[in-house]
């Protein structure tokens, strides 16, 4: 009887991911530690070490005494774009490497207490100063990191619950090339032929924020080769203040516009909340099976509005005071299966598979953030002994193409094509149990 459970809930596991049809992503990012890269981020219903936290900080209940994880992911990514009557371009290639480092600590047999910090959201995105879409952007940069302590109570042998609170600083960078004769629209635009340059004036946009959040969580036990996980993550908002710079190309360095001039900046992004659920299933005793859904609230990004401490044309304060710059982004979930399998008493195998759904509307897209849908494939080695964790993982990850229409040209995009990002994703935790 209990083998045919086992193979009825996998059947309904499969049938349940089948119905899902995509998952969200943005600026989004899941990479928290070498392990969850590995299963795809599937792992907020299986925990084994520290970086329950990100995942889902109920879980850390089933981890005995201290434990302690660090690390880091390094993001490569690369894209590439086709115009319509002008020359294609390449993104720049960078790398990212957002860190991650998590401490728990059993207090007694009924509570623990943890916290982390880790990235949730970013974005880098550096093109050529000359490429043709310059008037949308040339460099966009978006770091966030958190820190998240939560506060966990097992009720049973079955059900357990954690509340934490996170605290997120943010910078947001935007960097774009104005037409010399429209100023006044700055970061809102301002599109002339983009085969010229010389005429043009690079805008820069450099600002910082703190937000608090919430999180929620829940892992449930109902038996030995069955686990269940919820999360939920609040919005946060966060009131950027920063900077905008402005330098006639072509001129002295730090030469400044003539349209414009060096001022204070501000601006309110809401990043969205989101809802983990996840189920884990142990098929054989080696082998652990999950799967997460994930669903995130990016209807909260609909616009970008910029208010300038100081006009950006003194001659006509009324249309060069802010810029705004609509986004429209659509609410979205996102999947993801993984696997772990236990080769031997020191080493773990591990997969996982993630199908992501851009958020971006067609009538919201730009080139902050070329790409459509993505499905990333991961796979990892984990190393235990004694005390001691070592996992490494490694991610590809490709998107769709996503076509552009030469309709909203306040924002500076060009018809064209966006051939779809490719990005390679490797990963390194370290854990030790004391």
């Amino acid at each position: 009887m209990k083998g045919g459970l086992k193979v009825s809930f996998l059947a309904s596991l499969v049938v349940l991911m089948a119905a899902v049809t995509a998952s969200a992503s943005g600026f989004g990012i899941y990479e928290w530690s070498a392990r969850g890269n590995a299963m795809g981020g599937a792992v907020a219903a299986n925990p084994k070490d520290a970086s329950a936290i990100a995942y889902n900080p109920a879980g850390m209940t089933e981890l005995e005494g201290n434990n302690m994880m660090l690390g880091a992911s390094a993001i490569n990514p690369y894209a590439d774009m086709d115009f319509e009557g002008y020359e294609g371009s390449t993104a720049k290639s960078n790398v990212w490497i957002p860190p991650h480092l998590y401490m728990t600590n059993q207090l007694t047999d009924k509570w623990w207490v943890g916290i982390g910090s880790f990235s949730r959201f970013g974005l880098g995105t550096e093109w050529e100063e000359t490429w043709a879409g310059r008037y949308n952007v040339t460099e966009a940069s978006i770091q966030t990191l958190s820190v998240n302590p939560n506060l966990a109570y097992k009720l049973n042998d079955k059900w357990s619950f954690a509340v934490g609170g996170e605290l997120m600083w943010m910078e947001f960078l935007q960097r774009k090339v104005v037409d010399h004769d429209s100023a006044a629209n700055a970061f809102n635009g301002g599109k002339n032929n983009p085969n010229t340059y010389n005429t043009d004036t690079d805008a820069k946009l450099l600002g910082d924020s703190v937000g608090l959040g919430l999180t929620l969580s829940m892992f449930h036990k109902p038996l030995d080769w069955l686990s269940v996980g919820l999360t939920y993550r609040s919005q946060i908002k966060h009131k950027i203040q920063g900077d905008a710079y402005f330098a006639r190309i072509g001129s002295q360095p730090g030469a400044v516009s003539q349209y414009s001039q060096n001022t204070t900046a501000s601006g309110i992004i809401i990043l969205p909340d989101s809802v983990t659920v996840a189920v884990a299933v142990k098929p054989m005793d080696k082998l652990t099976l999950e799967a997460d859904l994930i669903w995130t609230r990016w209807s909260t990004y609909q616009e970008l509005r910029i208010d300038y401490g100081i006009p950006l044309v003194p001659a006509a304060p009324t249309i060069s005071d802010h810029s705004t710059s609509n986004k429209n982004w659509r609410d979205t979930w996102r999947y993801a299966l993984g696997a772990e399998y236990a080769l031997t008493d020191m080493v773990d195998l591990r997969a996982g598979y993630i199908y992501d759904q851009s958020p971006i509307s067609d009538d919201g897209a730009d080139y902050m953030l070329p790409t459509s849908d993505r499905q990333l494939y991961s796979t990892g080695l984990g190393f235990h002994w004694d005390n001691w964790v070592v996992d490494v993982s490694y991610i590809y990850l490709t998107s769709q193409e996503r076509e552009y229409v030469d309709s909203h040209t306040s924002d500076g995009v060009l018809a064209g094509t966006s051939k779809g990002m490719v990005t390679h994703i490797g990963g390194l935790s370290l854990g030790y149990t004391f």
